[in-house]
C-alpha cells in the first residue's frame, strides 16, 4: 500500500491452524508482517489492550519490502522528485467500524528536514536532537496525526541528501481510545528505530526510546 508522501501538513487477520507439525513448520517460517516488526509484541498488546475489540486485523508491507521500495525512489536521488510512503501498518476492527483504525507509514520525505525553520509549521514541531524532529497536528476531524522525520543518509546519494529528503513517517490512530500524545509518541519512536535499523542510514541517526519530557 502506498500513499504520497506527507508534508508538513499532516493532512493478516489471525487464520486458526489445526495443531500438527505440518503447521508449526509453516508458521515459524512465515515472516513477520510489518506491525510486528515495526510495534513489537508491546505495541501490539497496546493496540489490543486498548481497542478493546476481538477482532483485530493487522495488515501492511513488512520491513524488506518497505526498505525495497525507500531504495527504489532514492537510487539515484533528485531532489525535487516526486516522493511516495509504504503503509507499513494499519490495524482495524470491523467490529468498531471502518473509521477506526490505526496506520503507521514511512517513507522518503517531500519536505525538507529544515522545514519548520523557513515557515510557520502547522501544529507543533519538537526538534529531539541533530537527527531527528517530531510534528503533532490536529485535523479538521479532530484527529492527531504524530509525525517525525529524520536524517537518513543513502549509500551513493549528494551531500545534503539526508536534509532535503528525509525520512519521514506518521502515526494516525482512531483506534486506542483513551492513549495519551506521550504513548504514542513512544510507539512511534519505537517502529522508526526500527525503520532505521532496516533501512541502515550512513550516518547512524540517533532515535531516543521515548520522546521529550
Amino acid at each position: 500500500m502506498k500513499r504520497k508522501i506527507i508534508a508538513a501538513s499532516f493532512i493478516a487477520t489471525g487464520l486458526a491452524f489445526s495443531v500438527s507439525s505440518c503447521s508449526t513448520d509453516e508458521e515459524k517460517a512465515k515472516p513477520a508482517s510489518g506491525c510486528e516488526e515495526v510495534l513489537g509484541a508491546a505495541g501490539l498488546e497496546w493496540v489490543q489492550e486498548k481497542a478493546q475489540a476481538d477482532d483485530i486485523e493487522r495488515g501492511g508491507v513488512n520491513l524488506d519490502e518497505l526498505r525495497r521500495e525507500y531504495y527504489r525512489q532514492m537510487k539515484p536521488w533528485k531532489p525535487n522528485a516526486q516522493r511516495w510512503e509504504s503503509e507499513v501498518c494499519t490495524i482495524k476492527s470491523t467490529e468498531l467500524g471502518d473509521g477506526k483504525k490505526l496506520t503507521i507509514e514511512f517513507g522518503p520525505s517531500s519536505t525538507p528536514f529544515d522545514f519548520d525553520e523557513k515557515k510557520n509549521p502547522d501544529g507543533t514541531v519538537t526538534s529531539v536532537n541533530a537527527d531527528l524532529k517530531l510534528q503533532q497536528v490536529r485535523d479538521f476531524k479532530d484527529v492527531t496525526h504524530y509525525g517525525v522525520y529524520v536524517k537518513c543518509k543513502v549509500s551513493g546519494t549528494s551531500p545534503r541528501q539526508e536534509i532535503v529528503t528525509p525520512l519521514a513517517g506518521v502515526m494516525t490512530d482512531t483506534l486506542t481510545a483513551g492513549t495519551s500524545d506521550a504513548v504514542h509518541m513512544r510507539h512511534l519512536l519505537r517502529a522508526t528505530q526500527a525503520v532505521v535499523d532496516s533501512l541502515g542510514c550512513e550516518n547512524d541517526p540517533s532515535v531516543p526510546a521515548t520522546p521529550p519530557a
